[in-house]
């Protein structure tokens, strides 16, 4: 037999069965050291390299099967046996990349490898539908062997250009494989294709490149606890695993006898790493949603120093995570392609974190509660099976130490936060008290002025009214008796009569008059005592108001500098918990200068300046201030303006609170994505200028019965809220009053489930400067 016969003999029928035997033979036997592993490591890419080696192995099995049953002319399958070579070479790839690229638990790798087998699956049935390529005389020769080749060409580019982004352990074996099945159907495409049905270059090279998957289980080294050589070098004693040293002792002295709960986490670490002779150890405790990881406290042996604790998101150790909630133990080695190994590397500050092991602490009840992680970035200790082992007997030991610490830590929280809002609610006492006695000695002062006495000259004069009005009865009813009695009188006595008469009216009169001067005096006096304490008020709630905003500032501050992790890197769940902080902080703050206008707007409805006002310029400061609301929404804000606009009579300040109240209650009224829109426009009635500012929102409506209130002072603490209104309760009521005072209207006009129009109406000039 020459030698073109020798390289022709694999593609005969009897080399079919040989070929697909040998295939098999090579994934068995990497299947068979991988189990080992598996079972010495218990590493979970060991169980994934068996999978992945379980389905190449019954694929060539299957293919085994059917080239066995068309040699022996069972059935008639010569026919469909090239399609189906070339369709198995192809999933058979498919498989060795994701054996190769991704060693740890990927998803996306796992669904896109099922998902590609299956769409090869579905091509086969169409590939056995062609009857022309089927029954040509050579398949080679045939569009659709071209069309699998092209794409088995294709897939080994992918695989080595992945290789060469992800570098896995080991990568380099992989890439020698794609190589030899690349260059095996280059050869195969550029050689003569006319004879046969079987590609003669390409089954040569994965011969070639088949054995090289015996390399698989060994990227990942096994722990032993012998030697794997009788031969031993003499010059190298055997590494303790565990530790006799004196200062393990100390440490479970001073665990024993810890009874502060902060320490006693740092005291746990220290004793298992003194113990296990362990680089670095953890104690990981699962939060009470069982949905984050915290990081206790931690121990380098090392170093012989603490660590401090964190945080450590589920996205970033998924494999850990999941081990410590489930209350399974998980051993990893070092690898460039493990989350869990990145993820502890960036949240450690550590390049290279080693091998890792981790064992869980379980109840009685069997819940997890957390877990003890050692790691072993300096002495790269691969962890064995009777290390896990020993560490689990520590956990078990230590639950109940764990336990106790945790609800000495949960009573102190509570005890804090109880004292925390025992101190709150006295000082809101104190205050209160205070205020109370300031207002008490201010209606005192104010019951013991003018008022009183004016209040003790009405009577008097009351009487006086009284006693003229008599007199005047009088004189009326005795000039009713001389009409009836029809007696003459002289001229004398009539004028006497009229002159009496005319000095009484005067008398009366003069009283009625000093009367109501009294009562306006009076009315006068209250008011001004009124506004006195108004204005006390209102600077006792801006003096509280000021106190409030330093700690507000601080906040806001912090917040800051934890958003910029300048002091540390946040988790997801932290960063939105800190957001939420911010806004609620800015929200109070919001909240605090609606407060104090309200407080002095009554005061300050006096201090109103009309002047000439360019209301381009304020409406542009009105949008700069709420443009932060709009954006955090995705809000389009739309600007219906004319082309000139004439400056109007009106208070500066005052006019950009109503449109500042106004863009806030229609950005907080529109929900997301929606448009709020102002337009401006002048308009005559009766033959005086208004400029008519309208804000319109898109949210949703007001309802009908709700529209007499929307503008209601305070109502949102009387009444339930009110649809489509966004405002808090005080800026619509504020945006009133400051058009009233400006001699102005506001209304509000809405359409069910499409949104609200609030407009002012306010005169270009004021009557006072015509």
């Amino acid at each position: 037999m020459g030698s073109s016969q020798i390289l022709s003999f694999i593609t005969s029928p009897q080399g079919n069965v040989i070929y697909h035997i040998l295939l098999a033979y090579f994934v068995a036997s990497s299947l068979y050291f991988a189990f080992f592993l598996w079972r010495a490591s218990d590493f979970p890419q060991a169980r994934r390299t068996m999978i992945g080696l379980g389905i190449l192995l019954g694929v060539n099995l299957l293919m085994f099967l059917v080239s066995g049953l068309g040699w022996q002319q069972i059935f008639n399958l010569n026919v469909w046996l090239p399609p189906l070579d070339r369709a198995f070479v192809l999933i058979g790839l498919i498989w060795v990349i994701w054996l190769w690229a991704f060693p740890e638990p990927s998803a996306a790798a796992d669904s896109a490898a099922a998902l590609l087998s299956l769409v090869v699956a579905s091509c086969i049935g169409f590939a056995l539908m062609d009857k022309a390529a089927l029954d040509a005389d050579s398949f080679n020769a045939t569009m659709q062997d071209g069309l699998w080749q092209v794409a088995s060409v294709g897939f080994t580019l992918i695989g080595a250009l992945i290789l060469l982004i992800r570098r896995p352990s080991a990568w380099g074996s992989g890439l020698v494989f794609m190589a030899l099945a690349f260059a095996g159907h280059m050869l195969y495409l550029w050689s003569d294709r006319i004879a046969g049905d079987f590609p003669n270059a390409v089954r040569w090279a994965y011969l070639a490149a088949y054995p090289i998957l015996l390399t698989l289980p060994q990227r990942f080294p096994a722990p032993t606890s012998q030697p794997m050589s009788v031969r031993q070098e003499t010059s190298v004693p055997e590494r303790r695993r565990y530790s006799t040293d004196p200062k393990t002792f100390h440490a479970l002295l001073d665990l024993a006898a810890e009874t502060n709960t902060t320490k006693v986490s740092q005291s746990v670490t220290r004793a298992i790493a003194q113990t296990m002779l362990a680089d670095l150890c953890f104690l990981i405790y699962l939060t009470d949603n069982k949905n984050q990881l915290q990081i206790v406290s931690g121990y380098d042996l090392i170093r012989e120093e603490a660590l401090e604790g964190g945080s450590l998101n589920k996205t970033a150790v998924p494999m850990l995570a999941g081990a410590i909630q489930r209350g399974r133990p998980l051993r990893l080695p070092a690898s460039g392609t493990s989350a869990d190994i990145k993820g502890l590397g960036d949240v450690l500050g550590l390049g290279n974190p080693g091998n890792l092991i981790c064992v869980p602490m379980l109840t009685k009840e069997k819940e997890s509660i957390g877990g003890i992680m050692l790691l072993s970035p300096y002495s790269n200790r691969l962890w064995s099976a009777e290390d896990q082992a020993f560490l689990a007997n520590i956990a078990a030991s230590l639950v109940s130490i764990v336990q106790r610490g945790q609800q000495v830590t949960a009573l102190q929280q509570k005890e804090q936060a109880a004292q925390s809002t025992l101190d709150e609610m006295r000082v809101q006492l104190l205050q209160a008290k205070s205020e109370n006695e300031k207002l008490t000695r201010q209606l005192d002062e104010a019951a013991k002025i003018p008022p009183s006495a004016i209040t003790e000259s009405a009577p008097d004069r009351s009487a006086e009214i009284a006693a003229a009005n008599a007199r005047l009865m009088e004189l009326e009813q005795e000039i009713n008796t001389l009409r009836a009695a029809k007696k003459p009188r002289g001229t004398n006595e009539v004028n006497q009569l009229e002159k009496e008469i005319r000095i009484t009216l005067e008398d009366v009169a003069r009283l009625q008059n000093q009367l109501a001067a009294a009562n306006m005096k009076i009315l006068e006096l209250e008011k001004g005592s009124k506004l006195e304490r108004s204005n006390e008020q209102a600077e006792v709630v801006t003096s509280i108001s000021q106190e409030l905003r330093q700690p507000m500032s601080s906040i806001v501050g912090y917040t800051d500098l934890l958003l910029g992790e300048s002091v540390g890197i946040l988790g997801a769940l932290q960063r939105k918990f800190v957001e939420r902080i911010k806004a609620s902080t800015e929200r109070i703050g919001s909240l605090i200068d609606d407060l104090i206008q309200m407080t002095t707007l009554e005061s300050g409805l006096a201090d109103l300046k009309p002047e000439l006002v360019d209301i381009n310029s304020v409406i542009d400061n009105a949008m700069s201030y709420t443009s932060s609301q709009l954006r955090e929404k995705n809000i389009t804000m739309r600007l219906d303006l004319p082309r000139t606009l004439a400056p109007i009579h009106a208070d500066r300040e005052a006019l950009a609170q109503i449109l500042i109240h106004l863009l806030q209650n229609a950005g907080a009224a529109t929900p997301n994505e929606g448009n709020v829109t102002l337009k401006v426009q002048t308009r005559k009635e009766d033959a005086q200028d208004y400029v008519l500012i309208q804000v319109t929102d898109t949210g949703g409506g007001i309802p009908s019965d709700d529209l007499p209130r929307v503008f209601t002072r305070l109502y949102r603490a009387e009444n339930v809220l009110i649809q489509g209104v966004g405002d808090t309760g005080v800026g619509l009521s504020i945006a009133k009053t400051l058009t009233e005072a400006q001699r102005g209207r506001i209304w509000v006009e809405s359409e069910p489930n499409v949104g609200s129009t609030f407009s002012v109406l306010l005169p270009i000039v004021q009557a006072g400067e015509r």
